[in-house]
């Protein structure tokens, strides 16, 4: 099936092509405006060093950020674990951050850096649980320090790089089900143009029948292989019939004493000299085979046997 027939098809069954089409535009309508448009917002924070390690690697210097040293970054991965903790979690929906986030090390970045990034579907509460979220992050970083006796000039501490941006749109999101719904509906309409396509061939060939024609004798005939070729019979050529002599085949099972060879002499070309005359045997003119015109054998009566030829009252051997 090429792509002409296909429009051919498709065009034949327009009644059911173009509804389809129609209802998959409204489906697909219908699902973006049900959908709702979900929306993205980051921050950043950073870690900084303590007060007493950034004096004892700047030589007096009050300033961390003149001192992003590996620990640094080896504590932003230990805290951005325990905010993706399943107790975590379940702690900031209590408290009213019911968004999607993920904690990750910033890409391509050489310092402790963390982005902390959110998805829901209210811009407004969006912005406000980005915040809650940073918030969060250095209460938790505090309590572990805490926990684990930290001096209060030993202790690292955070701060925001990147305040909450403003959320944007994802499309992506809400395009794939568009897409799903729309373009399943589409399919179906191509696949129930054919399913009613073969079912009307088929109700065709029933109707009509085996359509058979008589052929005429000795003409050729073209039937079906099953391979799907055409197999055409040739007639037998008709057999020219020869004007030259045959040859008799001997018998293979006659009696000897019942039989008398015949002696057929070919016949002359045209122009040339005819053969001379077999003579008879004993000379008589009554023995022996007779013959007439040049070519042609006369036969005998053998133990009463009639071999269609004059003489035929004469015995063989009489």
């Amino acid at each position: 099936m090429d792509l002409g027939e296909i429009l051919s098809i498709l065009r034949s069954r327009w009644y059911i092509v173009v509804p389809m089409l129609v209802l998959a535009l409204g489906l697909g309508g219908a699902t973006y405006a049900v959908v709702p448009t979900t929306y993205s917002t980051y921050t950043m924070v950073s870690l900084l060093s303590a007060p007493a390690a950034t004096q004892t690697a700047t030589q007096g210097q009050d300033n961390p950020f003149l001192n992003f040293n590996g620990s640094l970054v080896a504590t932003a991965d230990f805290l951005g674990r325990r905010l993706q903790s399943t107790d975590t979690v379940l702690q900031l929906k209590s408290a009213g951050l019911t968004e999607e986030y993920e904690v990750a090390l910033a890409e391509n970045a050489q310092g402790p850096f963390l982005t902390l990034t959110l998805t829901g579907d209210d811009r407004a509460h969006l912005l406000a649980s980005a915040t809650q979220l940073a918030e969060y992050a250095e209460k938790t970083l505090r309590d572990i320090q805490l926990e684990n006796g930290v001096a209060e000039r030993d202790r690292i501490k955070l701060t925001q790089v990147i305040p909450p941006q403003k959320p944007k749109a994802e499309t992506k999101e809400k395009l794939q089900p568009v897409i799903v719904v729309g373009g399943g509906t589409a399919a179906l309409a191509f696949i129930l143009v054919f399913i009613v396509e073969s079912i009307s061939r088929a109700r065709r060939r029933r109707a009509a029948g085996p359509s058979e024609k008589p052929v005429a004798a000795g003409a050729a005939s073209v039937t079906p292989d099953i391979e799907g070729t055409m197999v055409i019979p040739i007639p037998p050529a008709p057999v020219q019939r020869s004007s030259a002599p045959v040859a008799r085949s001997k018998p293979s099972s006659i009696e000897a004493e019942k039989t008398q060879r015949i002696v057929v002499p070919p016949r002359t070309a045209a122009g040339a000299a005819p053969a001379e005359k077999p003579k008879p045997p004993h000379g008589g003119p009554g023995e022996g085979p007779q013959t007439g015109r040049s070519g042609m054998a006369r036969t005998y009566q053998s133990n009463g046997i009639d071999r269609r030829g004059q003489n035929v009252n004469r015995i063989n051997g009489s």
